[in-house]
């Protein structure tokens, strides 16, 4: 037998490789746009900031892809600006802008600054450098199809906000996110800052939006009595301080002018309510809102808010005591709250079925804190629950998710005493009354494995009344340590044991462990 000649070999390879070379030249321009179209979409699957840059990739590869890199507008509409900003990155938007041509743009202006100070005359970011680059953008607000826009201090909204108040037309903008990344202002008794700037100022006030159809305002505040938020699919309003939130009147009269809204995101406070408020029937009925968010810093006030609503296509519910985040104290409990809702979630009667539950197959609780009593009568209204996300939850609230004996009546005080580390079920589960029957799906952060192991395993056991969950995924952060604290002062290990482990599997559960800390 001849041995091959690593000549040969080599003289074949070359040959292939320069037939590979040929056979992409000999692609018409139109195909090689297309191809490189393709890939940076893929990129911007993978990650979207270095798509951004995906096609001065392309362009610098060789004299041809240039010229159809170049001549390809819709290559260059995706806009990234972030720290360190710099006159290099005005000339980078000059060049996407002029390369862009006519397409719809994707504009991202991301100016946090992680080791910030938090004095508003520090930040690396300023005003006179906002004003810069919206002055280039300016002139191609027709293109505007996504516009965000993140900054830690006001200063640079405020310019975004002034020079942008008298434009005309916005035909093609669907999408506007404005945030000032700081939580803290939406304290209890925070007012805003810097007092001088604080003034509403209106958004695009003179502008024509037909295609607006989702607008999240984090820590910005707007001249609410404007026109603008009119219908829209989604609204997020987050974290502004008391002092400059919408009247009752303004808000209601948004949420009226957006009759098809589908999400309603409202974290730290919604409109102004005075200490004389009183609500006697229901002002605010959204009869296409599917998803409500609801973050709080005072439960009070989240009682009252959502005495105004009635929600009858109601499918997702996401609830969180956002004062752990803010506030010195932290986390309060939200027994009248979980209580409104599931008085108010009744099925007896359709006019009075104020917030669904029943139909309800996403929850999301973070950071709330109840008696075992009280979340159980709330988890007992979830009959089509499929997933539910739990961060931050105590014992109380695991164990309300196992098959115990469950009597709503009378409705117990909450209890101060320690609870046990693990759930006491009913002795007699074919007896048993299950909360969230249908739950197939957990994803949970920051709770007690042990507790949560020996729930999901009580809830497998037949006569348990509800499903097996089929999949569970535990979520590990950085603010995640390797023990924390149970209510009676111990220390539990919040991993996975191997005997927890162990039981799961042999339960037939998929369960994944996503490091998030790595990602940090």
């Amino acid at each position: 037998m001849r041995s091959r000649n690593p000549h040969n070999l080599r003289s074949v390879h070359a040959i292939n490789l320069s037939s590979a070379r040929l056979g992409i030249h000999r692609l018409p321009n139109e195909i090689l746009s297309y191809i490189f179209m393709n890939a940076i979409q893929v990129c911007d699957s993978d990650d979207p900031s270095e798509a951004a840059f995906f096609p001065l990739t392309i362009s610098h590869t060789c004299s041809r892809w240039r010229k159809v890199s170049i001549s390809t507008g819709s290559l260059w509409t995706s806009i990234r600006l972030c720290l360190p900003y710099s006159l290099n990155q005005l000339a980078y938007l000059r060049t996407w802008l002029s390369r862009s041509r006519s397409y719809p743009l994707d504009i991202l202006l991301d100016f946090r600054d992680e080791e910030w100070d938090w004095e508003e005359e520090d930040h690396l970011f300023t005003h006179d450098a906002a004003k810069e680059i919206i002055s280039v953008i300016l002139p191609h607000s027709k293109r505007w199809r996504h516009i965000e826009f993140f900054t830690d201090t006001w200063a640079p909204i405020h310019a975004f906000l002034d020079l942008t108040r008298d434009i005309d037309d916005l035909p093609v903008l669907k999408s506007v996110a404005l945030s000032r990344c700081n939580a803290y202002f939406a304290r209890k008794g925070e007012c805003f800052k810097p007092v001088e700037l604080k003034e509403p100022i209106p958004l695009f006030a003179g502008g024509r939006l037909p295609a607006l159809r989702d607008l999240a305002l984090v820590g910005v505040h707007v001249d609410w009595r404007q026109s603008v938020m009119v219908n829209l699919l989604e609204l997020e309003l987050k974290f502004h301080a008391y002092d400059v939130l919408p009247t009752l009147g303004e808000f209601t009269n948004i949420l009226i002018s957006c009759p098809e809204l589908e999400r309603l995101s409202i974290v730290g406070w919604g409109p102004r309510l005075d200490a004389t408020f009183t609500n006697t029937r229901r002002v605010i009925s959204m009869a296409k809102l599917t998803r409500l968010i609801l973050g709080f810093v005072d439960v009070e006030y989240a009682v009252m808010l959502l005495s105004l609503f009635h929600l009858p296509s109601l499918y997702e519910l996401e609830l969180e005591d956002v004062a752990a985040i803010v506030d010195p104290i932290g986390s309060s409990d939200a027994s009248t709250l979980l209580t409104l809702l599931e008085a108010s979630s009744t099925e007896l009667n359709a006019e009075t079925c104020f917030f669904p539950l029943h139909q309800v197959d996403y929850l999301d609780l973070r950071s709330i804190r109840s008696s075992e009593v009280v979340f159980a009568q709330f988890l007992h209204r979830f009959n089509s629950l499929e997933k539910i996300n739990l961060s931050d939850a105590d014992s109380a609230l695991l164990t309300a998710l196992g098959p115990q004996q469950f009597s709503p009546e009378p409705k117990a005080e909450i209890s101060s005493k320690p609870r046990d580390r693990r759930p006491s079920f009913a002795s007699s589960l074919s007896t048993s009354l299950a909360p969230c029957p249908q739950l197939v799906d957990l994803t949970c952060r920051r709770v007690d494995m042990s507790v949560l192991s020996s729930v999901i395993s009580a809830r497998a056991k037949a006569g348990s009344g509800v499903r097996p969950l089929q999949s569970v995924q535990f979520e590990l952060d950085n603010i995640e340590s390797t023990c924390h604290d149970s209510d009676d002062g111990s220390s539990i290990a919040s991993g996975l044991s191997d005997e927890d482990r162990t039981s799961l599997l042999k339960i037939g559960v998929d369960f994944r462990i996503n490091d998030l800390r790595s990602c940090a």
